[in-house]
């Protein structure tokens, strides 16, 4: 029986994820170096095995997990800084005192108050009702959504509010290219790595994938582990172990002060230091005429030529969040289920609340008890304030629910939290104008997008799904798999849309065209960074 190990993974130490037997079957082997991982759940589950169904709770962002600030540090001791300014409007501290104003009204209906103990737990479930065509649906909402198609029904997607074409769905996949994106400078004085899977897989196998990408200059004190591309727009110094499983690209020098290894091709305009050969290219090294290198041993080929690396993060056009909140406030499903705005501010009490297909607009959450919302279906949450829950909080989805979360200011979490699934990440997208700050245990299961402030983690961490942020701050060392399938989310962009460059575009048509429309890729340029062209689709990793 040979263990699986990710295709092209090379670390120190022994490393075994799965065993596999026979036409895709799946046994629990050696983890040690993962540690307590859900890769143990998710062999179990395809195991047969009674792994816990939730994703559990003893991996995530633990205690002191916050994302405020504008320093770009990734830390041991949390004793070194490195001031960087972040792109857009900086978010410091913890939760901004901002509680979220705006309301649609008060909408009629009474939630189902039942008592429990201790304390009393407020439940509001119900059936959605909507309007279309002057007939009256039940069960679902329905209707009055993307016009001609249905996305409760899963046809189409939840369409953008003022826009006519682009959905929830292209957003996320135009957003979550990278697994770790940051706006600028990345400094790791503990160890970092990623990988990938595809959620659209029965077998949740990892393998390469899981790039990271940094506007700003990157250096690292401590191993790290790249299992897809490194993308970096400035110079990169490294002075531990340092892996990546794909390309390296850089704008600027790099120093490798040891012993590092690039499975595929190094791009650089600047100069190569790596004395005594501390660093082993395995493909083609492509530089500048002008530029030297000075120690590095290539496998391939050296090759002088133009190089230009793109910077890898969309950091100039950034989301509005905001806006996107405001959109829903004035178009949503809240009537139909019905639930109130203010649903969700100030409870005092535990409260479960259960959400059907639909988009909800809330002024804010505000909770000092625990919260639990269940989504049975295609949803989007738009949040005009902050989040802040003293209690424990969870967004639990059912199997074929999505969520869409749209925060316009901060959100604070001070007890054990769980947002997504970390079995399928791909179905969870959180944009946040504001900060984050975790307290305590939290599992993310989604792809976060927060490019005004930084990724702050004060314990070990592992997150399924992808980070955009506005800057890396660790106190500990982060484990991030990327899941491959948020490039294939159902969008409703037309094929042959006006661009002005690939960040327009996304799968089936991912190219910006020379004539501005988008169309299917030819050559890997064709794509956004960290992708690459497989048959006019654009993929996250390498085709083999």
């Amino acid at each position: 029986m040979a263990a699986f190990t990710r295709p092209g993974y090379r670390t120190p130490g022994s490393e075994t994820y799965i065993a596999a037997i026979g036409q895709g079957s799946i046994v629990c082997e050696d983890m040690a170096r993962r540690g307590a991982s859900l890769w143990v759940a998710m062999a179990m589950a395809a195991c047969g095995g009674s792994g816990d169904d939730s994703g559990g709770t003893g991996t995530g962002l633990s205690a002191g997990t916050t994302m405020t600030g504008s320093t770009v540090t990734a830390t041991g001791t949390g004793s070194t800084s490195t001031d960087v300014p972040t792109t857009g409007t900086t978010a410091s501290g913890g939760v901004s005192d901002s509680t979220g104003t705006s309301t649609t009204g008060p909408t009629s209906g009474e939630p189902v108050t039942s008592t429990t103990n201790p304390g009393t737990s407020t439940s509001t479930t119900g059936t959605a009702t909507a309007t279309t065509s002057g007939e009256t649906t039940s069960g679902e909402t329905t209707g009055g959504t993307t016009g001609a198609v249905d996305f409760c029904e899963g046809e189409g997607g939840i369409l953008l509010p003022g826009d006519e074409v682009t959905c929830t769905g292209d957003l996320g996949k135009k957003t979550f290219l990278f697994a770790i994106c940051s706006c600028s400078g990345l400094t790791a004085n503990n160890s970092l790595r990623t990988d990938s899977f595809d959620s659209n897989d029965p077998n949740m196998v990892p393998m390469d994938g899981g790039s990271v990408g940094v506007n700003g200059p990157y250096k690292a004190a401590s191993m790290v582990d790249i299992g897809g591309s490194l993308w970096v727009d400035g110079k990169i110094e490294t002075f531990n172990a340092h892996e990546v499983a794909q390309q390296l690209k850089c704008s600027d020098d790099l120093t490798a002060g040891s012993a590092s290894h690039v499975a595929d091709d190094l791009f650089t305009e600047g100069n190569l230091f790596a004395q005594n050969m501390t660093l082993t290219i395995d493909g083609d090294l492509h530089i500048l005429p002008n530029k030297m290198n000075q120690g590095a041993k290539v496998l391939g080929a050296t090759i002088k030529e133009q190089v230009e690396v793109k910077t890898p993060c969309d950091c100039e056009d950034l989301i509005d969040v905001p806006k996107i909140v405001s959109g829903y406030m004035q178009d949503n499903d809240n009537d139909a289920l019905p639930i109130a705005p203010d649903e969700l501010v100030g409870l005092p009490q535990p409260k479960s609340i259960e959400l059907p297909c639909g988009r909800y607009f809330f002024t804010g959450i505000d909770s000092n008890s625990s919260l639990d919302i269940t989504l049975t279906g295609r949803t989007v949450i738009a949040v005009a304030g902050d989040v802040q829950n003293a209690g424990a909080f969870h967004i639990t989805l059912a199997p074929e629910a999505e969520l869409d979360l749209f925060i316009a200011g901060n959100a604070n979490f001070n007890n054990v939290a769980t947002i997504g699934d970390p079995k399928r990440p791909a179905a969870t997208r959180i944009y946040v104008g504001g900060a984050f700050k975790f307290a305590s245990n939290f599992t993310l299961g989604a792809n976060l997008y927060q490019p005004n402030a930084v990724f702050t983690a004060n314990n070990m961490s592992e997150i399924w799904g992808s980070l955009f942020v506005g800057g890396l701050q660790l106190a500990s060392p982060l484990v991030v798999h990327y899941d491959q399938a948020i490039l294939e989310l159902d969008g409703c962009d037309p094929p042959d849309q006006g661009c002005g460059d690939c960040h327009d575009c996304a799968n089936p048509t991912p190219a910006c065209t020379p004539g501005g429309t988008c169309g299917p890729c030819v050559v890997d340029d064709d794509c956004c960074p960290p992708l690459v062209c497989d048959a006019g689709i654009c993929k996250a990793i390498i085709p083999q």
